[in-house]
């Protein structure tokens, strides 16, 4: 059913309605949210009084066919001979290097139609489509072409997330069906080993047997959180104070900061938003474990949260060698590492976790030297505690 938004000075009808919310990280989550984003666009484009009628046609990789939203100012209709000819898309030419505002030229139906593809990585069948009641002006053409790059930029981010979350897709299936295949014999080297140090009398044996049965709990543990990081179930999201969440991560890694004489230099600032806990915490510590692998003997680690354009930004920044162009195009894929006993695992996990946050993590080179992490999650909680802006080290 068609439905009005309030605008003053101009009645807007919305040709389709949005679906309602999904939950978030699944792919109906993500095509909504596209979705909004395209409609809101176009909203605005019919909002202005020289522009009756507004389409975007666009392909979400997760839907078999060309996708339509629509916006028109009321009372607004098209004879079916126009609706059809447009249709037929015989008009669209090739797409060109820059943004270009074209004018639809045709006997066959009414002058006032303008067509825009959104940029040189736009497929041609990809398009804003709009009809004006008279001639545009400088200022709406470039408004026009703005709105189209915006649109560009959305759907190619849209679609690199879409290819990122069908590799984590993989990823998740693999490391459940390897985590499912190592659990008996963890289980057993478990057994075993407390079996022999309870049965061994009080010796260096004895030790050894205490040792092996420690580690293999802390494998079968860090192999849970894995397993759960790596899983697809709902986020148990509830309210965090992001301090806390980092420095307990660090509590975990502090032998081995103690061990390379590494200093942290941490932002004390209290700052709460809603997320899984164990989740982000298991993304945070895969990240702190590449930063401490390769800085430097007695080297510093950098972790900065801010709140930023109602989003959270965490920043992680080591001293190592930095990040090579290899690794910058290839650094969050399922096994590539440049560790010589990594899994080449951690940062697609990171990732995974991120995006099912409805998050963003990237990488950089640092501008003095080593390098940079960032991750940025929607904050969804109205208050801030600030009391201590200074960073400690």
């Amino acid at each position: 059913m068609d439905s009005l938004i309030d605008n003053p000075g101009i009645g807007l009808k919305l040709l389709k309605n949005l679906s309602p919310q999904s939950e978030k990280g699944t792919p109906q989550y993500y095509t909504q949210k596209l979705k909004h984003f395209l409609q809101l666009q176009i909203d605005q484009l019919a909002a202005q009084p020289q522009i009756q009628w507004t389409r975007v046609v666009y392909q979400d990789p997760q839907m078999s066919s060309q996708q339509v939203l629509e916006a028109s100012q009321m009372p607004f209709a098209f004879a079916k001979e126009t609706l059809a000819y447009l249709q037929r898309e015989g008009w669209l030419t090739s797409v060109s290097s820059a943004l270009a505002l074209k004018p639809i030229d045709s006997e066959t139906i009414e002058k006032g139609f303008y067509y825009c593809h959104f940029g040189e990585s736009s497929q041609s069948n990809q398009y804003l489509l709009l009809f004006a009641n008279g001639p545009l002006s400088h200022t709406h053409r470039q408004f026009i072409k703005r709105t189209a790059a915006s649109i560009g930029e959305y759907l190619d981010e849209h679609q690199q997330n879409w290819q990122h979350r069908q590799k984590i897709q993989i990823l998740e299936h693999l490391i459940q069906r390897v985590g499912h295949q190592l659990r008996h014999p963890l289980g057993l080297i478990n057994l075993y080993a407390h079996n022999l140090s309870r049965l061994l009398p009080t010796s260096k044996e004895q030790e050894q047997a205490s040792v092996i049965c420690q580690t293999a709990r802390g494998l079968n543990q860090t192999l849970t959180e894995i397993m759960q990081s790596a899983s697809s179930k709902k986020l148990q999201i509830v309210p965090q104070d992001l301090r806390s969440l980092v420095y307990k991560t660090l509590e975990d890694f502090q032998g081995w900061i103690s061990e390379k004489d590494i200093q942290v230099c941490c932002t004390d600032r209290s700052l709460t938003l809603k997320v899984d806990p164990l989740q982000i915490k298991q993304a945070i510590a895969n990240l702190l474990s590449n930063a401490i692998h390769f800085s430097p003997q007695g080297a510093t680690i950098f972790i900065d949260w801010q709140e930023q354009q109602g989003d959270v930004l965490l920043t992680l920044r080591d001293e190592g060698p930095g990040l090579s162009s290899e690794d910058l195009q290839k650094l969050f894929e399922p096994f590539y590492t440049r560790r010589s006993e990594g899994t080449g695992l951690g940062l697609a996990i990171a990732q995974k976790i991120v995006l099912d946050h409805g998050g963003k993590l990237w990488a950089r080179n640092a501008p003095q030297k080593g390098a940079e992490f960032s991750i940025s999650l929607p904050r969804l909680i109205s208050s801030i505690d600030l009391s201590k802006e200074n960073a400690a080290c």
